[in-house]
């Protein structure tokens, strides 16, 4: 299954919108999700970014997709453009496939990922 986590933050853009405008945005955003979602788009929800730990990015808002596979993320992605949602909202969009989550040993996973052989 492939993820899209995209965080972002209200930009200036945003900010300069009359509060009518920014609820017919926010409106408009329903047909668009529910467009991806007819094509097998499974959003798992949205969140504020807990700031308090330690790294914590800058954007402070989070939404999470999950979809069956890298095409799928490329064509949110593309919906989320025409959306005009990057012209509101400063984003950083991280796609992954998750693997090895049932590993006993997560070492064995971070060195295939960083393409490393442990000695056992």
């Amino acid at each position: 299954m492939q993820t899209l986590i995209i965080m972002w933050e209200p930009n200036e853009s945003w900010q300069a919108l009359s509060e009518k405008e920014k609820s017919t945005y926010l409106l408009s955003l329903d047909q668009a999700l529910s467009e991806a979602r007819s094509h097998g788009v499974m959003t798992l929800g949205w969140s504020k970014i807990d700031r308090t730990l330690s790294k914590s990015p800058n954007e402070g808002y989070v939404g999470v997709f999950a979809m069956s596979n890298a095409e799928q993320i490329h064509e949110l992605d593309k919906n989320v453009q025409q959306a005009k949602w990057y012209d509101y909202f400063d984003s950083v969009n991280i796609s992954i496939d998750p693997q090895g989550g049932t590993n006993p040993q997560p070492s064995q996973e971070y060195a295939r990922l960083l393409g490393m052989q442990l000695d056992q």
